[in-house]
């Protein structure tokens, strides 16, 4: 029972609301677009960075070693900087949208966060990242008629 309660203490401890410690410093705006399209776009990955510096890193290690143990240790040294490095980065997919604004005219944001097909209307937040939110057509209104 003791050590259920220390988990949820410790986990209710990881998840705070409050503003966003990136955007400290930052000019923060919100405004709204409307949504263009939507594409899923495959980024880019630094994972086989991460194994090269992992296998030199395990490598160099063992390099007093034999043959065997500087292999081993370039393996060893690969898989982990491969995992770090997947860890950090997440997963490849993310989502291309084209977005239009009276201020701003077309442009693209890309995000990890799907937003639904049926989305027309986004609420923009910029700051130190940009983030998109799906919001009500409505407030997109003025966008529609002053687009030429």
């Amino acid at each position: 029972m003791k050590k259920s309660l220390i988990a949820l203490l410790l986990l209710s401890g990881c998840a705070s609301q409050g503003v966003d410690r990136d955007d400290q410093g930052h000019i923060i705006k919100h405004y709204y677009a409307t949504v263009e399209s939507i594409e899923k776009v495959k980024l880019s990955s630094e994972i086989g960075t991460g194994i090269m510096v992992g296998a030199g890193i395990g490598l160099a290690e063992d390099l007093d070693g034999n043959t065997e143990d500087m292999i081993s240790g370039a393996i060893a040294g690969a898989l982990v900087g491969g995992l770090f490095t997947a860890l950090f980065e997440g997963g490849n997919t993310a989502y291309q949208y084209t977005l239009n604004d009276a201020d701003n005219g077309e442009f693209i944001v890309i995000q990890k966060t799907k937003l639904p097909k049926s989305t027309r209307c986004v609420r923009v937040k910029t700051g130190n990242k940009v983030k998109l939110e799906a919001t009500n057509d409505s407030f997109c209104l003025n966008i529609n008629n002053t687009k030429s």
